[in-house]
This record gives C-alpha cells, structure tokens and sequence, in this order.
C-alpha cells in the first residue's frame, strides 16, 4: 500500500476528533541510535526510522462515557510525523450501547490520525457476538469510526451456519445496523449447517441464487434484494445427472430471522427433471413453517397433472396443496372444476368442494357437491354429497340414419316421329 500524500496527512491532522488514543508502549530493547561520525551532509529528518512500539492500545468513547470502540495490536511502528501507526495482528472489539457486538481481527492494521481512519488487510474476520453467530469476511476493510462505516473489498463474505452472500463490495453502516452488498451478489444455502471456521468454497450448496444489489439488517434481518432474482435448486437426493430446480421473479423482500420471504412477480418456476412448470404472481413463503402462498391467478404442471386456479397453498409439512378459488385439474382426459381443491401429493389424494363438475373423456358428466378421489395411473374418483345425491350424465352420440334406398329410374320412353 502506497503511504498517504502530504495533502492527506494534513487534513486529517486539521480535523478535530474527539478520540483519546492511549498508546500503552515501551521502547524495544534495541533502542535506536544514531552514529556520531563525522559526515559534511545533513541527513534529512525523513531518514529517521519511525518508533516501534511492543503494544497498541486505542479506544474511544461515546457522549455518556460508554465504551465505542477498541483496537490492539502486540506490536506497531508508529510515525510522529504522519500520525500513522502499522499495527501487526490487531484485535479490536465494537460497543453497542456498552456491550460488545462485534469482535475484530485483521493480518495488519494501518491507523491514521489515532483512529481517525483505519485500513485492515490480509485475513480480516468481522464477527457478530450473541446467539445467532454471523461472520462477515474480506482481504481489505476501510474503516471510519466517525461515520461508523466499514467498507469490505476483495471477496467480501457474509455467513451464518447455512447460509453465505457474497458480492463485489460491502459496506457495514453500524449505527443503522446496515449491510449493503453491491456488484451482483451471490447467494448460497447449505442442506445442513456446516462450522464458522470451515471452509466453503468445496462444499457444493443445494440453493444458490443472484441479484442485482441487496441490502441486509442483521439485527433485525430485514432483507430487501433487488432483481432480477435468479436461483437454482438442486435437491440433495436427486441424481447429479437431472437438471436443478428453476426460479425466478423481479426482487426479493423478507426477514432472516423470521424466515419469511416474498418474490414478487411475474413468478416463474421450471423444474424439468420432474417436468413441472409454474407461473404467477407474488409468492410469499416462510422456510420455518414450510409454507408456499400465492394469493392471485396461476398456472402449473405437474408430470400429466395440469393445474390452475388462484390463491394457491403448499404445505410441506402435511404435504398437501389447497386452491381456494377457481380450481381446474386435468389428467389423462379427466377435467375437474370445483370452487375449492385439495391435494396430497404423497398419497394423490384429492377433494374437491362447491359446484363440483367432472367430466371423463367417454363424455361422462358427474356433478356434486363434493368429491373425493385419487389421482394417477389407474386412479378413479369417488363422487360424494352429505345426502349421498350424486348427478352423472352420458352423452351417447345418434346413430347415423341409414341411407334411404334410391328408387328404380323410369325407363327412357322411345322417341317417335
């Protein structure tokens, strides 16, 4: 890294900090000394070398005496002159409201000013402290405690157990508990929680997705990632020759702590090694509960099963699916229209409720007020009404009217002259 200009040194010595630096240092035991040889030039006071210190130690304080921030390094070198300290190893701690939130560690440490600007490099981990552990990760970190910004550069990472961002920057705005990430960032999810200090660049994620830009409160987790939104799914169970999962939508808005989420439309899924398709609107799910909702019109697929209704449902804890409104099925002929359906795709159980129409490819006709059923090869419907009153119709096409016989032409009379 290249030391600050003359220029930048000045200003930042201008500018009136409220920081109380406390430099606890000793001078090494090899104290340095300058030769008394006789010489007809001056050297020039820049020749000196700068102090080395055994130990760095800064803090400041907030308005009501409670502790901000700290910083500490085993051993530093330190420039009178520039007011700049290279820390070795530093280790540094943020407060909120007195308590700690984040713990610091970096390869070196470069301090302008007493802290007024600090530049951390090589293996830089930002860990958030509680019950919920978070890492942030990168190679290069600008910090500014009086703006309370941290700036990530070269390969920033956000991490918890199952879940890594990634993005070109990021920007940490620790008094709006803000996250930035910016320059296409990339999401990953692990089936299974893998430690904080491994590695994941080996481990191959079932979920991965990108965006355009993000923003993230860890704290509170609310998460705003704007589109287009482009994710991939590969089931941990399916074979590596299938295709993976397909979803798209134009942004992505939810909580991280709550694990509710909401993709907003148009809404496009395509999984084709179970050639299933489906398009719509908004979707809202919430990985806590395994739930799935769309609350306008869509359309899908699944296998020969063709679906379309509005207000969809998915349930991945008992299974099931629930259209509430305009429900159509078809398969294999089949068509079912009923104001409400209900499917378990475990069992292909199905039920449909309220103006109940079914009809089978021979023209047959059943109307009921409810009926229950199964769905798949060689699967019937049973038709059902709480008093047992069922309407079936057939529709038997007319015989065609057998041509009437043509009668005998008269004989041609002769022509007579």
């Amino acid at each position: 890294m290249k030391p600050p200009s003359h220029q930048f040194r000045q200003r930042l010595s201008r500018r009136e900090t409220r920081w109380v630096p406390l430099l606890l240092a000793s001078l090494s035991a090899g104290a340095i000394l300058q030769s008394c040889g006789r010489q007809t030039s001056i050297q020039p006071e820049e020749s000196a070398p700068p102090f080395s210190f055994r130990a760095l130690d800064l803090q400041q304080r907030t308005r009501q005496g409670l502790p901000a921030w700290s910083l500490k390094s085993p051993e530093a070198r330190y420039d009178l002159r520039s007011s700049v300290a290279r820390a070795l190893r530093p280790e540094g701690v943020i407060f909120e409201k007195g308590k700690p939130l984040y713990k610091l560690s970096a390869t070196t440490g470069t301090v302008i000013n007493d802290g007024a600007v600090m530049l951390l490099e090589g293996e830089i981990r930002l860990q958030r402290l509680g019950k919920d552990p978070l890492l942030l990760s990168a190679d290069r970190v600008l910090w500014i405690p009086q703006e309370s910004r941290m700036r990530f550069e070269l390969g920033p990472k956000v991490r918890n157990l199952q879940t890594q961002l990634s993005a070109q920057t990021a920007t940490l705005l620790l008094e709006k508990d803000l996250l930035e990430l910016r320059g296409e960032p990339t999401f990953q999810r692990w089936s299974q929680p893998v430690a904080m200090n491994a590695k994941t660049s080996d481990l191959a994620p079932e979920l991965q997705g990108t965006f355009k830009e993000v923003d993230w409160r860890p704290g509170q987790g609310d998460l705003k990632a704007r589109g287009p939104v482009s994710m991939t799914r590969r089931p941990p169970r399916r074979a590596g020759h299938l295709p993976p999962q397909v979803l798209k939508g134009s942004r992505l808005e939810g909580n991280t702590v709550q694990q509710a989420y909401t993709l907003f439309g148009p809404v496009e899924f395509v999984d084709a090694g179970e050639q299933s398709w489906f398009r719509g609107a908004d979707l809202a799910f919430n990985t806590k509960e395994s739930q799935l909702k769309n609350s306008a019109a869509f359309q899908g697929q699944k296998g020969n099963l063709q679906v379309q209704g509005e207000e969809l449902l998915l349930d991945g804890k008992s299974s099931t699916a629930s259209i509430s409104r305009n429900c159509q099925l078809q398969q294999d002929g089949d068509e079912l229209t009923a104001q409400r359906c209900y499917w378990n795709w475990k069992t292909q159980g199905i039920s449909a409720q309220g103006q109940v129409l079914y009809r089978r490819p021979n023209d047959q006709l059943t109307r009921a007020e409810r009926m229950d059923g199964q769905l798949g090869p060689g699967g019937g419907v049973t038709a059902t009404t709480p008093n047992g009153k069922v309407f079936s119709q057939w529709r038997v096409p007319r015989q065609a009217a057998a041509p009437k016989p043509e009668r005998p032409r008269p004989k041609a009379q002769p022509i007579v002259f």
